[in-house]
């Protein structure tokens, strides 16, 4: 909102003699014709999610705006020990355009170091237009517990107006897990051994985990470990595994960790858990 200052001069003569006096100073709020604001919908992010951006804009002049661009930053931050900005989000689109409630055409941007520019063709005097599009999380995102992207938007070239909307990183837990059996063949009587491998890519545990696996096939002599370490909390039954079996022990995975690079770009070290079971076929 721009402040108009203003003051008046006024010359008169009186006889042969030339004077001036000065009016008070008068101000005034000279109200833009356009005001703008930006939301995101989604409560958080993760990895490879997508946040849907809206921006929204209201045309309260007596004339359309025409060819308004639009510069979106896609979230771009200088991470702790980067050299240069990075962009945790990706443009994937479409970016729909509505005036007035109705929608009125599909933008394409132009995507630049910067982020990406959409220009919006006219918004009529006294009309609403709202433009919605679409971001990837990317592998420059934060991903701590705490972190949060904020994206901004900076509407028009000539004194432009900036808008933003921050969103927090989720916290969850991305657990995986794989199985090996050896040795490969396998004859009768000789001892296999079946490794599970449980990974964590997420920033937050995961608890209470229980491994079950129904065996095609008959063991004996069957014993489990646990990273390692001997595990007593377990049945086989009928060929089927259940670790653990009964509330003696809970099982976890650690939550992964995190590291970020001189370029910005985020290593994910999964949190891990080793079960392994042997018995004699």
């Amino acid at each position: 909102m721009a402040i108009i200052t203003n003051q008046a001069n006024l010359t008169y003569t009186y006889g042969t003699t030339t004077a001036s006096v000065a009016s008070n100073v008068a101000t005034a709020e000279m109200s833009a014709a356009l005001s703008a604001s930006k939301r995101v919908l989604d409560e958080s992010y993760r990895l490879g999610s997508d946040l849907t951006y809206i921006l929204s804009f209201e045309n309260v002049g007596s004339s359309a705006i025409t060819n308004l661009s639009v510069l979106d930053d896609l979230g771009a931050y200088t991470p702790e020990g980067a050299t240069a900005p990075v962009q945790p989000l990706t443009y994937t689109g479409p970016a729909a355009l509505y005036i007035d409630g109705v929608f009125s055409a599909e933008l394409t941007p132009a995507v630049q170091d910067g982020g990406v520019l959409f220009t919006i063709p006219e918004i009529p005097a006294g009309s609403n237009a709202m433009l919605v599009y679409q971001t990837t999380v990317n592998g420059f995102a934060p991903l701590t517990p705490g972190s949060e992207i904020e994206n901004t938007a900076s509407v028009g070239t000539t004194d432009p107006q900036t808008v933003s909307a921050t969103v927090p990183a989720a916290s969850y837990a991305d657990v995986s897990i794989t199985k090996e059996m050896a040795p490969d063949p396998v004859s009768t009587g000789d001892t296999m051994t079946v490794t599970f491998t449980i990974e964590n890519r997420g920033n937050a545990d995961a608890t209470d985990l229980q491994l079950t696996d129904d065996f095609p096939l008959a063991l004996t002599d069957v014993s489990v470990t646990v990273n390692g370490a001997p595990m007593t909390d377990f049945t086989f039954e009928n060929s089927t595994l259940t670790v653990p079996s009964g509330t003696q022990t809970t099982l976890s995975v650690p939550a992964a960790a995190f590291t970020q690079d001189e370029t910005g770009a985020v290593t994910v070290v999964p949190g891990k858990l080793t079960v392994v079971l042997t018995g004699m076929v």
